[in-house]
């Protein structure tokens, strides 16, 4: 089989039509070049070069030969193009599963800032609960996820991407606004009260911070799959709620963002395949995530 070393001699020698250049192009003996060349002619069984006059000439195989070799490098070319396309541009899809906290407020302006580097790069961002988020990144529907809890820890991989502490967002008008104290759940009571859908994870984690004794004591009028909605009631003056940070400061002025006690954490995740390199889009995805949340 041929070498890549004796084709690369053969052409640095049809190039120059010298065996003393060819050698200093390629960083090389002369005798070594000759060696080369006779090795190659052993190999294929053809005559390349014969000297006239004392001066190299390419033999009509040689001519022929050297053809050949040209359009294979010219695919070699080609593929050197196309690695530094994809260095620069990517492999050219992304695809993201977001939970919708994120998916309508932080990750549109990650993909903005990411598209700004990978303009030609199409991306996809399918919007789901957590579970789903986790699952889809398992199985390889999604190159990389944004999660507000981990499933299937076993399966994936994750990095707390940021962990904010919820706020008590109302009206600025909002009695409750004009406090000087943090909220508390006993503030709370009587209150119109926007929730996530019982089914969120974070429900769960508000409903029991908001508990007075162990009781109910807030009015639980509405309910929604999204916290922008609820951020977006909240500004209308239909109740008050705990929400994310991350998803309540896209609503400056419109709302007023309290300091609630006791502490919701809201983490934010962002995952990835277990044992499956990531890719380069979804780690240019991940550092312009991290920026979008500081």
């Amino acid at each position: 089989m041929l070498n890549f070393r004796q084709v690369e001699a053969f052409r640095a020698v049809m190039l120059s039509l010298s065996m003393t250049q060819a050698a200093k192009e390629l960083h090389t003996s002369q005798p070594n070049i000759s060696r080369v060349i006779g090795q190659l002619e052993r190999r294929i069984g053809l005559k390349l070069f014969e000297r006239h006059a004392g001066k190299l000439v390419p033999t009509l195989e040689g001519q022929v030969f050297f053809r050949d070799v040209e359009r294979t490098f010219a695919g070699l070319r080609g593929l050197e193009s196309s690695a530094d396309a994809i260095r620069k541009r990517g492999a050219g899809r992304l695809r993201i599963a977001s939970v919708p906290s994120m998916a309508m407020v932080v990750a549109p302006d990650a993909i903005n800032l990411f598209s700004k580097a990978y303009p030609d790069v199409d991306v996809t961002l399918e919007v789901t609960d957590s579970v789903s988020v986790c699952q889809w990144v398992t199985t390889g529907y999604a190159d990389v996820g944004i999660a507000s809890e981990i499933f299937n820890n076993t399966s994936i991989e994750y990095e707390v991407v940021k962990d904010n502490v919820g706020v008590c967002i109302t009206h600025p008008d909002h009695r409750l606004a004009k406090k000087k104290r943090p909220i508390t759940a006993k503030d709370l009571a009587g209150e119109k009260f926007l929730s996530l859908r019982a089914s969120d994870t974070m429900r769960k984690k508000i409903d029991a911070a908001c508990q007075v004794d162990g009781e109910e004591k807030r009015v639980l009028a509405y309910e929604s799959h999204f916290a922008a909605a609820i951020c977006h009631m909240v500004a209308c003056g239909m109740g008050v709620s705990v929400a994310n940070p991350l998803v309540a400061r896209n609503y400056g002025g419109q709302i007023a963002m309290l300091t609630f006690k006791p502490a919701v954490q809201f983490p934010t995740y962002l995952v990835y395949p277990l044992n499956s390199p990531t890719n380069m889009l979804a780690k240019a995805f991940a550092s312009a995530m991290r920026e979008c949340v500081m």
